[in-house]
């Protein structure tokens, strides 16, 4: 533009500028010759022509604006027309997900009539159960939560052959897992600090003699800490449908929180009695753990249940497995199983808060006698 107007003043300059605007913006338009005028009245000709362009500008766009919100508003109502007139009208009911009961896969009839456990017996929770017939025969304050001291170790049990991976495993026992349990006085299998373990063994080692060393074995070797085994143990304890148990720890040592009842512990002991490694661990007496460094000849581990009978005594029935448990908070406790010798019927007896070990023993082999035939 400096070569084209470099001979020219500004007004020519600004008369071409304006030229080149009309091209741009609207369809050229041949001048009309116009009357001469005062250079006052040309400029104020010319502002008013340049308002005109303006106004004329600024019209247009509102009028493009507005048929583009006329065109989308037109083309939105058509499309949510159509999407009412095709989706399908779904009524609150249907649109609810439907709610999973789950079942549990054991339970137990209470008959209105259930008498009341008759025997001398000073425990204060018992239940006997017919497991073919799944019916409770006797009772007393079958659901009252209780202490289940080592009884606790049945669900350690069943937990851990659910979820034992590598049957060939072999746990490190350490000083951290045996030195807080000498402290606490529990009662131990005897497995040594740095000796080797199979995962049998610690089952073995967990339900004979009780072993709270076996029992930590199991839940680190499953779950990389007792917490976390443990969690394992509260889920099973929503998928048997038990209301008043909770475990805050493997072994059984005390805790409050730590609790079950003689109905939970029956379900308890009746699942594990149906995996058949758990049934064949509760079952045995004397077991022999492999040769080690540690101990060259073995553990052998002896079941504190045939500890203190032998199972015949009962003469109408015999007495086939179980787990007993103690803690001073809890008094004897005792889940077992057993078997009419006459009918052959299977029945679950658990006794939990009796004052002593023989009150306990004695009690659960008059129990099999009276109930067991």
């Amino acid at each position: 533009m400096a070569d084209n107007f470099s001979n020219k003043g500004y007004e020519d300059y600004f008369k071409a500028l304006e030229r080149q605007l009309n091209k741009s913006g609207a369809p050229e338009v041949k001048k009309v010759a116009e009357p001469e005028v005062k250079p006052e009245a040309a400029r104020k000709h010319s502002k008013g022509v340049y308002k005109v362009i303006k106004l004329r500008k600024s019209v247009i766009a509102v009028v493009l604006v507005l048929c583009l919100v006329a065109v989308s508003s037109v083309i939105i109502a058509a499309v949510s027309k159509n999407k009412a007139e095709t989706k399908p009208q779904i009524s609150d009911a249907e649109n609810k997900e439907p709610k999973i009961e789950h079942k549990p896969s054991i339970s137990y009839t209470i008959p209105d009539d259930v008498t009341d456990v008759v025997l001398e017996n000073d425990a204060k929770s018992i239940i006997i159960v017919d497991k073919e017939a799944k019916k409770v025969v006797a009772a007393r304050n079958p659901h009252t939560r209780e202490y289940p001291a080592s009884t606790t170790k049945i669900m350690t049990l069943l937990v851990a052959v659910e979820n034992i991976t590598d049957w060939d495993a072999k746990f490190t026992m350490t000083l951290d897992i045996t030195d807080p349990l000498f402290v606490a006085e529990a009662s131990v299998a005897g497995f040594l600090n740095g000796e080797q373990v199979s995962m049998t063994d610690l089952l073995y080692g967990t339900i004979l003699p009780s072993g709270a060393d076996a029992a930590m074995g199991l839940a680190i070797s499953v779950a990389g800490s007792e917490e976390e085994f443990v969690k394992l143990m509260n889920d099973k304890v929503k998928e048997l449908g038990l209301k008043n148990t909770n475990f805050t720890n493997v072994t059984g040592l005390h805790n409050e929180n730590n609790y079950s009842s003689a109905y939970d512990l029956a379900i308890i002991l009746d699942a594990a009695l149906q995996n058949e490694t758990c049934k064949k661990v509760l079952s045995t007496y004397q077991y022999k753990t492999a040769v080690t460094p540690q101990h060259p000849e073995g553990i052998e581990l002896s079941g504190t249940l045939f500890s203190y009978m032998y199972g015949t005594e009962p003469e109408t029935a015999t007495i086939l497995g179980g787990k007993t448990g103690f803690v001073n908070e809890s008094g004897y406790c005792i889940a077992s199983y057993g078997k009419g010798n006459a009918s052959s019927k299977e029945y679950i007896i658990v006794t939990m808060g009796n004052t002593g070990r023989w009150p306990a023993f004695y009690g659960q082999i008059d129990l099999y006698k009276h109930y067991a035939k």
